[in-house]
């Protein structure tokens, strides 16, 4: 017996940036960002009842074994959440509307509807409603920035006093957001679409003891509680010389 999930998630830009982590995949500092409708990965995932162990993973169309460690990896660390994979052979097919690994978050956008697949299908086999929180919270395990993915519009993750319920397993959504921001718009210049020099994963790994680290989160935190003051108020200014200091940090 088998059962195909098949999930979009879009990529997102971080307006105030995740620079940093610890433990099982935890910011060090919160970060807001906002979706890219037009920038997504599109996930086809087959569950395969008994063909324990089997794992095919397809990128627009052709086989990938190169990312099956990376696949193998997410799958270990939600183990414990969902244990019933175990029992289940798994093909993935995936495409996406941009380049990947070319700096335009790809593995946010895939982890996360890699993870709306997984949480598809748990709600499917148990007759309830597709979990958003969890969903967030697996795609996390893949890919930080992925649990910003799950869900559309701007979204927060990370511990902020400013928001109820804001958490550093799982992202949220910012609601309290201006009409003038709603059209908020990112314009994605294609200069280079090969791989990125530096991963993301090796860029968290330099703040390990770097002698600004804590600078720049505490930098972030307080960035947090503007940020979400500005999209109150609605002025743009604030935002677009917000934003820069932010990329130039």
């Amino acid at each position: 017996m088998s059962h195909t999930e098949k999930w979009r998630a879009p990529s997102n830009i971080a307006l105030v940036k995740y620079w940093g982590k610890y433990g099982q995949q935890l910011p060090a500092n919160p970060s807001i960002s906002f979706t890219l409708e037009k920038a997504f990965t599109e996930t086809e995932m087959t569950f395969k009842e008994g063909a324990q162990g089997s794992l095919t993973f397809r990128f627009e169309g052709e086989e990938k074994p190169e990312f099956l460690p990376k696949l193998q990896n997410f799958f270990e660390r939600i183990k414990g959440e969902c244990p019933w994979m175990d029992h289940q052979g798994i093909e993935i097919n995936s495409t996406n509307s941009f380049p990947h690994s070319s700096g335009i978050a790809s593995s946010a956008s895939s982890m996360a509807a890699l993870a709306l697949c997984i949480c598809g299908f748990e709600a499917n086999k148990d007759g309830r409603e597709l979990d958003l929180i969890k969903a967030s919270r697996l795609a996390r395990l893949g890919s930080g920035s992925a649990c910003r993915s799950v869900r559309g519009g701007f979204n927060l993750w990370g511990a902020a006093p400013e928001l109820e319920m804001s958490s550093n397993e799982y992202a949220v959504p910012v609601t309290n957001v201006h009409e003038n921001f709603m059209t908020l718009q990112d314009t994605i210049l294609l200069v280079d679409t090969g791989i990125k020099e530096v991963s993301s994963t090796v860029g968290h790994g330099l703040m390990k003891g770097h002698p600004y680290a804590e600078a720049r989160f505490q930098q972030a935190r307080t960035n947090i509680g503007r940020l979400l003051r500005i999209f109150e108020k609605g002025d743009f200014m604030p935002l677009a010389e917000l934003i820069e200091q932010e990329a130039l940090a």
